[in-house]
């Protein structure tokens, strides 16, 4: 809180062999991890994913627990070129106050069709290796009203913030 930055918490899932996806294979996760899973997002007020992330997978980041479902957290992308599919769950049921997207580049043909979606995006800049600068990012989220972030990333995003110490309480679901 001193610092202005949210609580970040990272959920990742891995098979047996360190794999988080593979073509055709079976779900990771269980019915118990997933209560986990929806309890988190209910307790976090954001949830971070990449656009690599959300073009695989389609996800719906919302709680799915009954009687919890109106506190599912504001969907966060980072998605440096705005390559998320414009068909995508995500984009089909933004509002301007339920998600955003960080991206540094597009061209404005996208941009306006993105504009028209009523999604939040916020241009910024990325460093010298193609990576946002995850504190101002992070900082522009607590401006938003970002306390608690959730962040799902897959294998990228979680080892690049790893690498940073970025977390502060991490899950590793491992079948």
């Amino acid at each position: 809180k001193t610092k202005k930055l949210p609580y970040i918490t990272a959920k990742i899932a891995v098979s047996k062999n360190n794999l988080i996806y593979s073509k055709g294979s079976k779900k990771i996760t269980n019915k118990s991890s997933d209560k986990i899973t929806h309890y988190l997002r209910y307790k976090n007020d954001s949830i971070m994913i990449s656009s690599k992330t959300l073009n695989i997978d389609n996800p719906k980041l919302n709680c799915r627990l009954k009687g919890l479902r109106k506190f599912s957290p504001r969907r966060v992308i980072l998605d440096n070129e705005l390559k998320t599919k414009i068909n995508s769950y995500i984009v089909k049921t933004a509002d301007i106050n339920n998600t955003i997207i960080f991206y540094n580049k597009a061209n404005k043909s996208k941009i306006t069709t993105f504009k028209k979606t009523k999604i939040k995006l916020i241009k910024s800049k990325i460093n010298n290796h193609g990576k946002f600068d995850f504190i101002t990012i992070l900082k522009k989220l607590y401006n938003y009203d970002c306390r608690n972030l959730l962040i799902e990333g897959g294998d990228f995003l979680t080892n690049h913030l790893l690498k940073k110490k970025i977390f502060n309480k991490f899950y590793l679901y491992k079948s």
